[in-house]
């Protein structure tokens, strides 16, 4: 598996004196933080300004690929993925289809196929779904659905999906439009990235601390005789120094460390910022969120969002390249407007940003 993060690669994250540029950087929407109409807009503009690929989220509600296969057919040079689909929800033969389908309406674009586990509550409760075994699940789709798109059939074979070397029924396209993603913190799933998949998708990387986990990814890789992955990290922020921008991050990190299980958590202790964490959680636990929400320091925020005016973001855009991440993705947070959202790809398009950056 080769398929490179976009059809247009990014230039190395040290090149010495490049200032980053809207190019530079991808943006995830969640599917449901926004109408539709308001979905095909934001996409409009962000392929209109140059941003490289619009990720959408799939929380309970739309399905991802339908509402990417409209904005497909909405833009012209983009290139759209997905931010991430769980594996229980879709078998891996639904999840290839869904994914030729959404690309048969791109042309040549690029299509990035992020993938994970999600959390055992949400599986069962929601999708109704047996969560047992969930890396060797995640690790079997990555591997079937590579196979469908390198042969345009099926595997002969499988240990939890026993399929029987059918074709697809469609056109499948060039492997080389395809990266496929996953997203997760353990060991395992690290792992399993490095083995099979074409980029480790994670969240909340450190700007000072670098990519300490990504050795596993890349010994793994290293291991199975394939290139190394491509890096593509998610970071909430956004254009702008207001308080209540500052405010919606805070609340974001703080849910994360507080309320989101313990990996999140553990992996802000890594970081070093273990008191700031055990004081997160001790406001949360006694009932007092606010004080918990802005308990969340300037410093972590400057550490491991992208945050500020277009000078700080580009700057903090090159901090994550040289920390080794090959696209920076922004995470739009779900509190903003529509035509909010919008101003901030204006201001990162505009002249001021890009000479902002150096």
């Amino acid at each position: 598996m080769n398929g490179d993060t976009n059809a247009a690669p990014p230039s190395e994250p040290d090149a010495p004196g490049r200032r980053p540029s809207i190019a530079d950087i991808d943006i995830s929407v969640g599917g449901m933080d926004f109408s539709r109409a308001d979905l095909v807009l934001i996409a409009r503009v962000a392929d209109e300004v140059g941003v490289g690929t619009m990720f959408l989220t799939e929380p309970p509600g739309r399905d991802s690929f339908a509402v990417l296969a409209e904005l497909a057919v909405r833009t012209a040079r983009i290139g759209l993925g997905t931010s991430i689909v769980n594996v229980f929800g879709r078998t891996p033969t639904a999840l290839a289809s869904a994914t030729a389908t959404v690309m048969e309406t791109m042309g040549d674009r690029h299509f990035s196929l992020g993938l994970g586990t999600s959390g055992k509550q949400l599986m069962q409760k929601y999708y109704g779904a047996d969560f047992s075994r969930p890396v060797s699940r995640l690790a079997e789709t990555v591997r079937i659905i590579d196979h469908i798109f390198r042969t345009g059939s099926l595997p002969d074979g499988g240990e939890m999906f026993p399929l029987a070397g059918l074709p697809l029924g469609m056109p499948v396209p060039p492997r080389e439009q395809l990266s496929i993603y996953v997203a997760g913190l353990s060991d395992r799933t690290l792992e399993v990235t490095g083995r099979y998949a074409d980029g480790w998708m994670p969240i909340w990387v450190s700007m000072s601390q670098g990519l300490g986990l990504a050795k596993l990814v890349f010994d793994a890789a290293e291991q199975a005789g394939r290139p190394r992955p491509k890096v593509g990290a998610v970071a909430y922020g956004g254009v702008g120094e207001g308080p209540e921008l500052v405010r919606h991050v805070k609340s974001t990190l703080a849910w994360y460390v507080a309320a989101n299980g313990t990996a999140y958590r553990r992996l802000f202790e890594r970081y070093g910022y273990g008191d700031e964490v055990g004081r997160i959680c001790q406001l949360w636990s006694s009932g007092q969120r606010d004080q918990a929400r802005e308990a969340v320091s300037d410093h972590l925020l400057d550490d491991t969002t992208l945050l500020g005016p277009p000078t700080s973001f580009f700057a903090q855009v090159r901090r994550l390249r040289m920390a080794g991440v090959d696209r920076p993705i922004l995470r739009i947070h779900g509190q903003l407007t529509a035509p909010q959202a919008i101003d901030m790809l204006a201001r990162l398009a505009s002249d001021d940003g890009r000479e902002g950056a150096s």
